[in-house]
């Protein structure tokens, strides 16, 4: 398998496309968002349902192809920051793997709308190890990061591993720091004009007031097959990260950091998972656990066994979404 995304672009991306929609059949089937999202804090998502009109089959085909997008723009920012060492589309294979691992997954909750402006947070981030002037992409960042959390409020907890990321980077002045807390104002000083305008102030006051001292509670009720993934997410990291930080593996200078930063990203993605709702609609954790394997893989060099293991997971993740439609919940 691994050798297979070594040929052309076009069939890898043939083949991903076609695995999303496989996969997201089911969620069409059901056509319904049964997984009580409990934050009242999420004012475009909101505006997002009202434009489409709370039609269950709209929004799932909304966040189906939006999901799709990202995919690709993953793989392409893993390549980029050289995260990676394979130019191939393989890690969006591996995202969507880890992204759609159990069906309450592939439906339209917020986190997977919020997923484009922290991947793009995410990437602009990175970029920082490239430029002089960093000032402004910590700007928008921490404008990517507002509005992810408009969908998503615990997205906002993002700001910390960006200040995070400027500490391993070595920068020293103080105004580099504020800027991307800067940079969180606008979105909700324009949002909260517009709620002032429309008369219900106090109870925006509220809700976030609300929000943000519950934001680490969570719910602990999961499935035994939930346990399952939850178990072989956290094995595939922790082999990933034994693999990446190994003496045999690119360590310069600026992909240590690079390294550095996204483990610390994948600590705080683990936070997330465990914040308000269910704990498996926190999907970061997923994305980051993808990211980890990408990056081992790509050091991978006997490939016999890995291919084994792909199949295996994808021949699991695919029974998984699909054994709910005969009614076999686990």
């Amino acid at each position: 398998m691994l050798k297979f995304f070594k040929h052309s672009y076009i069939a890898q991306a043939v083949v991903i496309v076609l695995l999303i929609a496989v996969l997201w059949v089911p969620a069409f089937l059901t056509q319904s968002n049964d997984q009580a999202y409990e934050y009242p804090t999420t004012p475009m998502y909101d505006f997002l349902l009202g434009i489409m009109g709370n039609s269950n089959i709209a929004m799932t085909i909304f966040v189906m192809l939006l999901f799709g997008s990202c995919v690709f723009v993953f793989n392409s920012m893993m390549t980029v920051d050289n995260l990676v060492t394979r130019n191939s589309s393989f890690f969006s294979f591996v995202m969507v793997l880890c992204m759609c691992c159990v069906p309450i997954n592939n439906n339209y909750y917020p986190f997977l709308i919020a997923l484009p402006l922290m991947v793009m947070a995410q990437q602009t981030v990175f970029l920082i190890y490239n430029v002089e002037k960093p000032e402004r992409y910590l700007m928008n960042t921490g404008i990517f990061i507002a509005v992810g959390s408009m969908f998503y409020i615990p997205a906002i907890l993002m700001i910390f591993w960006v200040l995070f990321a400027l500490i391993v980077h070595g920068i020293r002045e103080m105004r580099l720091y504020l800027i991307p807390i800067v940079g969180l104002a606008p979105p909700y000083i324009l949002m909260a004009t517009i709620i002032y305008i429309s008369g219900n102030s106090m109870e925006f006051i509220n809700d976030y007031a609300n929000a943000f001292t519950s934001i680490c509670l969570t719910k602990l009720e999961i499935t035994t097959m939930e346990k399952v993934v939850l178990l072989a997410m956290i094995l595939l990291s922790v082999l990933s990260i034994l693999k990446i930080w190994s003496g045999n593996v690119n360590n310069l200078v600026s992909t240590r950091h690079r390294k550095t930063v996204t483990m610390v990203l994948f600590i705080l993605s683990i936070i997330m998972l465990f914040t308000k709702n269910p704990v498996m609609s926190n999907g970061y954790f997923f994305m980051m656990v993808a990211i980890l394997v990408s990056m081992a893989l790509s050091y991978v060099k006997k490939t016999k066994l890995v291919d084994i293991a792909l199949v295996v997971i994808m021949i699991a993740v695919i029974a998984n979404q699909y054994l709910p439609l005969f009614g076999i919940k686990l």
